[in-house]
């Protein structure tokens, strides 16, 4: 069995956190962010930056977890009584077998991303879609009818299908596989969306891996004109080839950071029952991704 490894936030320095009046006590409460890999989240700056922002009692830690070892890790946190918890891949669905109660966002999605503990309970959430609608309705203006060509047909990409679906969009499934393709398909139609095929697309959304190491997409995916946004699901310091690509032809190019933001705050008003500090929390992100 391997062991579970902590990830601590390194952008966070000694002397912010003391300025900040964040110093663990014996009443603060933790927030733990479980997947593998995990060393490269930027969820610790993010709600560290929430924490302290709203006076929360409480530490965000990320733990790199086998998949063997997430029965026990979810049961620890538990007993721990801790506040929350993020999970990320590879156990974003193996968590919903764990819970006493699958939210019916978490069941829309078929994935959950948010744990919280409740007399005694586990809930699993999820705020991917609505994170994701978040951007669609305020960056993008996304309206009832646009078309929409989505690329790719992971665990991203559904839900991708649910808040697109939601959006009231027609959307061109783009896929490998074509089975992985009809799964996100059904989850987009039962939201309230469409499919087929949308020849002059208002966003081209890209919910694949392809960029994260300089790749382009397939050249019909990087041919933009002014009327278009690009949306990467990926973020970094620079922008993905296919955000270069959008750009240099006048279109709208949009990141993932914003979307991980807007997941982010959805998570922490579910822990806190406050109003998330979005602007804070997003300089957090910038500044934490080199911006």
């Amino acid at each position: 069995m391997r062991s579970i490894t902590r990830t601590w936030p390194a952008t966070v320095s000694c002397r912010a956190v003391s300025e900040a009046g964040a110093i663990p006590s014996a009443a603060t409460r933790l927030v733990a962010l479980l997947g593998s890999p995990v060393g490269h989240s930027l969820s610790p700056q993010i709600h560290t930056s929430a924490f302290a922002e709203c006076g929360v009692d409480a530490v965000y830690l990320a733990f790199d977890v086998a998949p063997g070892d997430v029965p026990a890790a979810v049961a620890g946190l538990g007993s721990l009584d801790a506040l929350g918890a993020n999970v990320t891949v590879p156990h974003k669905r193996a968590v919903l077998d764990l819970a006493d109660e699958v939210t019916a966002e978490a069941a829309a999605v078929g994935a959950a991303n948010t744990l919280s503990w409740q007399d005694g309970r586990m809930i699993a959430d999820n705020t991917d879609a609505s994170g994701l609608q978040r951007v669609l309705r305020h960056d993008v203006a996304l309206a009832p009818g646009d078309g929409v060509v989505l690329f790719g047909a992971g665990g991203a990409a559904l839900a991708c299908g649910v808040a697109l679906g939601r959006c009231g969009a027609r959307v061109e499934i783009v896929a490998r596989r074509p089975e992985a393709g009809l799964a996100v398909e059904r989850r987009l139609v039962a939201a309230g969306g469409s499919t087929g095929p949308v020849p002059e697309p208002r966003l081209v959304l890209n919910a694949t891996p392809l960029g994260l190491h300089g790749e382009a997409l397939p050249r019909r995916f990087m041919r933009f004109n002014r009327d278009q946004v690009a949306l990467d699901l990926l973020y970094g310091p620079e922008p993905t080839p296919f955000l270069n690509a959008a750009t240099a032809a006048g279109a709208r190019a949009l990141d993932g950071l914003g979307l991980l933001v807007a997941q982010a705050a959805l998570s922490f008003e579910r822990w806190t029952g406050l109003q998330a500090p979005v602007k804070t929390m997003s300089a957090a992100a910038r500044q934490a991704v080199g911006r």
